[in-house]
């Protein structure tokens, strides 16, 4: 079952589980495989000093951040939320990438640039939260000939059980079972007028490691004390790492990285 045989998404200022990384937690790295994830992307696509990239949901700007810093690129974020962005703002100007890096609120599916202006784009955990044909038919508008599209996605390893959909809509929230199959997102990729180029399919975990290499000292501190000390976040926890552990079977992420024909 993909995402076509469910009509049901969320967006992400109403997923729970969104909401609870992002502001109970505060969490700023949310998509899958963390910066480790971003790292193989960016190098997958191979972006250099001289590109000008788009990323499409960019959420807390953080991946941006350290792309534009490893890299060397320019990087646009665009998100609905205008708040986040003022602080990611901020954030990549203390980090000395306030000429490199820039944030403006937008929509995926209507992008607010003239055509052909981007060397590549990305999506982290953002096209399950858009009408995807919509969000990458924009975005290669966007992309000059050539370009690159890189996508990590939540996916399935093989079409899952109605229990399994059930469960995963329950734990993380409706957008969750907006994904595709593996070979479907390679084939939605296709269908809008990208060669698919990259594909690997991956485990998702979700555990404090993972937290500390995406998040830092300070902020895995921070999150690590509620656990102890909030009930409700210690319950909300277990349920998501369990989640991921009994559906691992069917529930995974994807990396992609596409031309523009």
């Amino acid at each position: 079952m993909t995402s076509q045989t469910c009509s049901i998404v969320c967006e992400p200022g109403t997923c729970d589980t969104f909401q609870f990384m992002a502001k109970i937690l505060k969490m700023k790295v949310l998509h899958p495989g963390g910066l480790h994830a971003t790292k193989l992307l960016a190098e997958k696509c191979k972006i250099s000093s001289d590109m000008i990239i788009l990323d499409a949901g960019c959420g807390s700007g953080l991946s941006d951040i350290f792309i534009a810093n490893k890299y060397g690129c320019r990087i646009v974020g665009i998100d609905i939320e205008t708040e986040t962005l003022l602080k990611a703002q901020a954030e990549a100007v203390s980090n000395g990438l306030g000429d490199r890096v820039v944030f403006r609120v937008g929509n995926a599916n209507n992008l607010p640039f003239q055509d052909q202006i981007f060397d590549g784009a990305i999506f982290q955990a953002a096209l399950i939260f858009t009408n995807k044909t919509e969000a990458l038919q924009s975005v290669y508008q966007k992309v000059r000939s050539g370009g690159f599209l890189g996508v990590i996605e939540l996916a399935w390893k093989k079409p899952p059980l109605e229990k399994i959909v059930t469960k995963v809509r329950e734990t993380l929230c409706a957008a969750a079972v907006n994904t595709e199959t593996h070979s479907d997102w390679i084939q939605l990729f296709r269908k809008n007028g990208f060669e698919v180029i990259h594909s690997e399919l991956l485990d998702h975990k979700f555990n404090f490691r993972g937290m500390f290499e995406n998040e830092g000292l300070i902020s895995s501190l921070r999150i690590a004390l509620k656990y102890i000390n909030d009930e409700s976040v210690k319950k909300k926890m277990a349920q998501i790492t369990s989640l991921f552990k009994e559906t691992g079977e069917y529930l995974g992420y994807g990396i992609y990285v596409a031309r523009k024909k």
